[in-house]
């Protein structure tokens, strides 16, 4: 009888997606009275910070060693070198975020996740901001040494399709 072998990409999204159910079961297990553990807000907090600073390093940094990010409108990189690549390649233009709001957030010992909604921009540097309505998923993993890490990111722009070649 012949094996199947299940494709590496599958594999990586039936993580994330396993990830998702964990933390739907675990929700309220290791949370503080407002929801958020202090360490993984701290984080959320440097994650946007690097963003609102444009410190590619520091936000490069946020990312697990094996994590995933999958833009809107672009290709899926896996890893943090692969990440990092990406974030690298955008030296030169603006990226901001405002209104950023959480909508629903969650926390177990080791994993969290984070769904946000926000306005970005993502301008060539001395050009207008044209802000964009978006949201994203972020799933937080803690590393070794006990660190919240940023393993998945996720997002995609409210404009409807029919709005797409205009955007």
């Amino acid at each position: 009888m012949k094996s199947l072998e299940v494709p590496v990409k599958w594999r990586q999204y039936c993580t994330a997606l396993m990830l998702l159910v964990v933390l739907a079961v675990c929700t309220g297990c290791g949370q503080q009275e407002d929801g958020i553990p202090a360490d993984l807000q701290a984080a959320i907090d440097a994650f946007y910070a690097a963003i609102e600073a444009g410190d590619a390093e520091a936000r490069i940094a946020m990312f697990t060693e094996e994590a995933i990010m999958m833009p809107n409108h672009w290709t899926m990189g896996e890893g943090k070198e692969t990440i990092a690549a990406i974030i690298r390649a955008g030296e030169g233009s603006v990226f901001k975020l405002r209104d950023r709001e959480i909508v629903d957030i969650a926390a177990s010992d080791a994993l969290a996740y984070t769904v946000n909604s926000y306005y970005y921009t993502y301008h060539a540097e001395g050009a207008e901001p044209q802000w964009h309505k978006t949201k994203n998923v972020h799933i937080w993993k803690k590393d070794a040494g006990s660190r919240w890490k940023l393993h998945v990111d996720i997002w995609n722009s409210d404009l409807p399709m029919s709005d797409f070649p205009n955007e």
